[in-house]
């Protein structure tokens, strides 16, 4: 098992957009074990961001590249092959939320962790979606998963 990161800066919710749209490799899976989110803003405003199961999107872009947490042994971590979009030309269509994260968008944070057992899991075809359920403010985001080969 693989531990990886990825991070989105000091950018715009919204309710029509994915944040960020994460989508394990082929013939793997992932587990979701830790989200943060920061609010990024100078007033308070009451914002929300939930972590939905999606399907499709059209031309995905504006991609992060996952950075590996940690020694997996005593040569270079592997890369990932999780991609996570920040763009897309048709946005995916959202599931069932998942999980909802509240945040101030001024400096308040809220930091999600699974307990064992209770992973967001995503498998193969599955996406995972973070989109505000509510507001506009700037946030700053980090997701921990581990990537598996089935």
């Amino acid at each position: 098992m693989a531990t990886y990161t990825v991070s989105r800066d000091n950018t715009a919710l919204s309710t029509s957009s994915d944040f960020m749209t994460i989508i394990p490799a082929t013939n793997h899976s992932l587990q979701i074990i830790e989200i943060s989110v920061g609010g990024m803003g100078t007033a308070s405003a009451a914002n929300s961001l939930g972590v939905y199961r999606s399907t499709g999107g059209t031309t995905g872009g504006g991609a992060i590249t996952p950075t590996p947490v940690g020694r997996i042994s005593s040569a270079i971590p592997p890369a990932s092959g999780t991609v996570v979009n920040t763009t897309w030309t048709g946005q995916p269509t959202l599931g069932g939320l998942l999980l909802a994260l509240p945040v101030n968008a001024n400096g308040g944070i809220y930091r999600w962790v699974a307990r064992p057992g209770e992973e967001i899991l995503c498998v193969a075809a599955d996406e995972i979606s973070l989109r505000a359920i509510t507001g506009s403010s700037n946030v700053t985001v980090t997701v921990v998963f581990s990537d598996d080969p089935l």
